[in-house]
C-alpha cells in the first residue's frame, strides 16, 4: 500500500498540512480513553511541528492526555545546544515542559537506554496489549544518508534493553558520535506514522520509501499496519513518479487502531 503524501511549495503550507493532519488524528484520540503518546524527532523538525500543533484548534490540546517522546537523542545534557529535547523545550512554553518524556541522561549509556525503556512501559503499555509501545502518533525525519531517528545505515544501534525498544549508538557518523535511539520495533509498532522530509538531497530516500526500498532505515521504519503519510517538500518530492503515472496514495480517513 502506498503512502498517504502531501506536497507543499514551502513551510507555511507544510505547516498546514500537517495542522489538518493532526487535528484529524487528535480529534479521534480525543474520544478513546488514555494518554496519547506522540513520539517525535530533532534535526529541522522542531519548529515545523511545533508551529502546526499549536495551530490547532485549543479544545484539541488536551496536555493532561498528552505525553511527547523523542525517537532519539545525543547523549548530552538537555541544556547542550545539541539536545533534542532542549529544541523542543525552547519553543514550547515553560509550563508545558511536563508533557515531554525525557530520555533520562545518566553516565551509564545501558542504564540510561534502560530507564527510558522503563518509561515507556509505564506511560504507554499499561492502556494497551502486547509487548511493544505504540505511538499514536509517530513523527519522523531522516537525512540523506537515509538515517531515521539515529538508526543510521549500517545498523549502528546495540539495543541494549530487555525488550530491544531502546538502543545505543557509539559511532554515529554525525557528530556527537554517541546517542540513545528507539528500534526499529519501536518504531514499526505505531498506530500513525508520518515522515516530515525537506529539501533536494532527501529526494532519493523519499523515493526509497515510496518505493518501500529496505535499504535504507528510513523505509525500514514504515508501520507493520501501512499507516504512512509522506509530508515533503517540492524539492524532496521531485524523485517520486507523477502522479499520472503512479499509484493514487491512500488518503484514509483516522480508522479504530487494532
Amino acid at each position: 500500500m502506498r503512502p498517504e503524501i502531501h506536497v507543499s511549495g514551502d513551510d507555511v503550507e507544510m505547516v498546514t498540512q500537517l495542522k489538518n493532519y493532526l487535528t484529524k488524528r487528535l480529534k479521534y484520540l480525543l474520544d478513546m480513553p488514555g494518554t496519547i503518546g506522540i513520539g517525535v524527532s530533532g534535526g529541522s523538525m522542531p519548529p515545523i511541528f511545533t508551529k502546526a500543533l499549536f495551530a490547532c484548534d485549543a479544545d484539541l490540546l488536551n496536555w493532561r492526555r498528552i505525553r511527547i517522546f523523542m525517537v532519539d537523542e545525543r547523549y548530552v545534557d538537555k541544556d547542550d545546544e545539541q539536545s533534542n529535547l532542549g529544541t523542543y523545550l525552547k519553543l514550547f512554553p515553560p509550563e508545558l515542559a511536563y508533557v515531554f518524556v525525557p530520555i533520562p541522561i545518566c553516565n551509564d549509556l545501558s542504564l540510561t537506554a534502560r530507564l527510558y525503556e522503563d518509561n515507556l512501559r509505564r506511560i504507554l503499555l499499561p492502556e494497551q496489549s502486547g509487548t511493544s509501545p505504540r505511538f499514536d502518533l509517530l513523527f519522523l525525519g531522516c537525512g540523506p544518508d537515509g538515517h531515521t531517528a539515529s538508526l543510521f545505515p549500517g545498523d549502528r544501534a546495540e539495543h541494549v534493553t530487555e525488550y530491544g525498544w531502546v538502543g545505543v549508538v557509539q559511532d554515529s557518523p554525525k557528530p556527537p558520535k554517541t546517542r540513545i535511539t528507539l528500534s526499529f520495533a519501536s518504531l514499526k509498532f505505531a498506530k500513525h506514522s508520518a515522515f516530515i522530509i525537506t529539501g533536494a538531497p532527501k529526494a532519493h530516500v523519499v523515493r526509497a520509501i515510496w518505493d518501500r526500498d529496505n535499504t535504507l532505515p528510513a523505509s525500514m521504519a514504515r508501520p507493520y499496519n501501512d499507516r504512512l503519510t509522506l509530508f515533503v517538500d517540492e524539492a524532496a518530492a521531485k524523485s517520486l513518479p507523477s502522479r499520472d503515472s503512479s499509484e493514487e496514495s491512500d488518503s484514509r480517513s483516522p480508522q479504530p487502531f487494532d
